[in-house]
């Protein structure tokens, strides 16, 4: 019997005045761009087809999906084979 695996690295951020909808119709990304400014960051997502929406991001909210993000992609790598040379 196959045992149904979760994605533990994929979680709802708690974002103030978010309303419990259901989840939208998942599209394929087309573009994003992002974007720092003052209070954070902005950034314009795109889906094929669909339409583009900015959101802003807050710092702490970009360090979240960052660590979501290198969770996903199997963690943060120690060593990566690149060393600086301090010599310069």
């Amino acid at each position: 019997m196959a045992k149904s695996v979760g994605r533990p690295y994929i979680r709802r951020f708690p974002f103030p005045n978010a309303r419990n909808t259901t989840m939208a119709k998942l599209q394929p990304l087309e573009t994003f761009s992002l974007q720092e400014t003052e209070d954070g960051y902005r950034l314009l997502v795109s889906a094929l087809g669909g339409d583009a929406i900015y959101v802003s991001i807050t710092t702490a909210q970009m360090d979240d999906i960052i660590e979501s993000l290198e969770a996903a992609m199997g963690g943060e790598e120690d060593g990566d084979g690149v060393e600086e040379d301090e010599a310069f």
